[in-house]
């Protein structure tokens, strides 16, 4: 089978298996008690959590503006909110999760005059720094917890030895996510070095290992991340909270890491199903109801459609330097 052949039918896959997957998680669930925990869910909560995915929106498209001008592309807080808005809609519609929203951020800062292969890099260094905190807010939440019975039965589910302290594996974890970006960086510059890169890929790793002002970008991120990532893991707590669910915070900070993770894997519509079936099979073993979990993890996949409109509202211009704060810093 020719490598085009197997992408056609790995979209056809996914196109077939995404709706069949969110539906399986649903009737496992049962659609009724979804639907009552839905009826009875509580507003204000769902509005905060709603207000808190939008801070994360914006905070998130402010991020990424930052390391495209520090790859020496700028451009406006407007044109990346914009932009940033409608890739959370794609992301919130097609297939493919993430994918399909960051090619399309990715394409927009191309036709804004930044190099193919920089445009790339910035979406995807943006990505893996959301993603990179995530983690590393997890091992923080730990520390919540230290004392609390969920600990208990969360060291006994990971089949963990009384020997290994919680707060040393918080501690090692928490290190091991921030050193790893300096551990990639370097690797690049080995292979880079060593000429194992092919000719564009070793072009534009020696052009990241280049630009000045590296390890402060690093931390301007790390910082940049932590925000957008406490906004995002408030609004899973406030979702969770509109159905009542009564798990701790730190906790729910814990788990948001891999359902998150399992939701941008590009093998569903908007991450709807693998979010859904992460939370279920998450939350259930401290006693969440399958129904409830499901609601929650829907509401927060369902922010994202409900700013959608903002996609169109928030639109860029169409001349490439129609802004004229759109300069290289």
């Amino acid at each position: 089978m020719s490598v085009s052949s197997r992408q056609r039918l790995w979209s056809a896959l996914r196109l077939v298996g995404a709706p069949l997957l969110l539906g399986g998680v649903v009737w496992w669930a049962g659609p009724q008690a979804i639907w009552a925990a839905l009826r009875g869910a509580d507003g204000r909560w769902l509005a905060a959590g709603l207000l808190c995915a939008f801070a994360g929106n914006v905070a998130a498209a402010w991020r990424w503006a930052e390391l495209a001008r520090w790859l020496g592309h700028g451009v406006s807080a407007r044109w990346s909110v914009s932009v940033y808005f409608q890739a959370a809609a794609i992301n919130a519609l097609l297939p493919g999760a993430v994918v399909g929203g960051d090619l399309f951020r990715a394409w927009q800062l191309q036709r804004r005059g930044c190099p193919r292969g920089a445009a790339g890099l910035s979406v995807v260094l943006d990505r893996l720094s959301g993603l990179w905190i995530l983690f590393a807010l997890a091992a923080l939440g730990l520390y919540g917890g230290l004392d609390a019975p969920e600990m208990q039965r969360l060291r006994a589910l990971l089949h963990l030895p009384d020997a290994w302290g919680t707060g040393w594996l918080a501690a090692g974890l928490l290190v091991g996510v921030l050193v790893l970006p300096l551990g990639v960086l370097f690797g690049l510059a080995t292979l880079a070095g060593r000429g194992a890169l092919p000719g564009s890929r070793r072009a534009t790793a020696v052009e990241l290992l280049q630009r000045p002002g590296g390890f402060n970008q690093y931390l301007w991120q790390a910082a940049a991340s932590l925000l957008v990532q406490l906004f995002t893991v408030c609004a899973v707590i406030c979702a969770a909270r509109a159905f009542g669910i009564p798990l701790p915070a730190w906790l729910i900070a814990v788990t948001t890491a891999p359902i998150l993770l399992l939701a941008s894997m590009p093998v569903s519509f908007g991450g709807w199903g693998t979010r859904e079936a992460a939370a279920v099979a998450g939350w259930s073993a401290f006693g969440v109801a399958p129904p409830l979990a499901v609601a929650a993890a829907a509401t927060y996949g369902a922010y994202a459609l409900v700013q959608a409109p903002l996609a169109l509202w928030l639109r860029p211009a169409s001349s490439p330097v129609s802004d004229p704060d759109d300069r290289p810093r």
